[in-house]
């Protein structure tokens, strides 16, 4: 762990001040790159918004190093400065930094730094909503918000083409009839599969056990193609050991008996 330095007196507030742009120091070794061109232009049309910020116990920045770097070629170019920046009477720009925060350790102020970029990256985006915003802007305002707006729904658009359905569940891991309990149903008549064997007919719907009966609920789970003869023989044996008529009864069965082992 980095030595701790002397640090700044305790402050009980952020505060926001305005520093000389010559004067303000990077963290070393800074890994975020920087979209410089889309940052001058969100500065160029909206002002400087966002303050800087330093880390008082080293002096140092630990947010901004893009918008810095922005204003200093701004400034070197002798471009007039953009709105919330001041200018000083030798023409040197002062720029808003929030003070007053230290941290522990120089290990903790670079931690700081990567996680108040990475925490925005790992947000992402909802894309429905973030298309009818941009829908609502002109081409000029979605440009310096970073979108294109055509480019945009056309990458969601074949994100969700390409995304995979999910596996329609076999029939035999619906529930089938709840002996007795449901009206009959008509069923279709089985017709002939690969290899000669009967198709398994359509499972009926969710049944209620009558008037002051149990309501019954269709439960399903798709399980991997190995395992569906596994599944089968599981259900198929717990029928004969607990004695019970249907899948959905053996299953039960095999829940509980499993809960009464694991609470035993």
């Amino acid at each position: 762990m980095a030595p701790r330095k002397n640090p700044a007196p305790a402050d009980t507030a952020l505060r926001i001040e305005y520093l000389p742009l010559d004067q303000l120091a990077r963290w070393p070794g800074n890994p975020k790159e920087h979209a410089d061109g889309a940052i001058a232009a969100s500065i160029a049309r909206f002002g400087f918004r966002d303050p800087l910020a330093i880390d008082e116990t080293t002096g140092r920045l630990i947010a901004g190093h893009g918008r810095l770097s922005v204003l200093e070629r701004a400034h070197a170019a002798g471009s007039p400065p953009p709105q919330f920046v001041q200018v000083r009477e030798d023409g040197m720009w002062l720029v808003p930094v929030t003070r007053g925060g230290s941290f522990g350790s120089e290990d903790e102020a670079a931690a700081y730094l990567v996680a108040h970029n990475r925490t925005g990256e790992l947000g992402g985006w909802n894309d429905e909503l973030l298309r009818g915003m941009l829908g609502n802007l002109d081409d000029d305002l979605r440009a310096v918000a970073g979108f294109d707006l055509a480019a945009f729904v056309q990458e969601t658009d074949a994100a969700a083409a390409s995304a995979p359905a999910l596996p329609e569940p076999p029939s035999e891991f619906l529930n089938d009839l709840i002996g007795g309990a449901a009206a009959p149903q008509a069923q279709a008549s089985p017709t002939p599969a690969a290899g000669g064997d009967a198709a398994p007919a359509e499972p009926a719907p969710p049944a209620s056990g009558g008037p002051g009966g149990p309501e019954y609920v269709q439960v399903v789970y798709v399980v991997p193609a190995p395992d569906r003869d596994l599944a089968q023989k599981a259900v198929k044996q717990a029928r004969e050991q607990f004695g019970v008529a249907t899948a959905p009864e053996a299953f039960m069965a095999i829940i509980r008996a499993y809960l009464n082992e694991v609470t035993a």
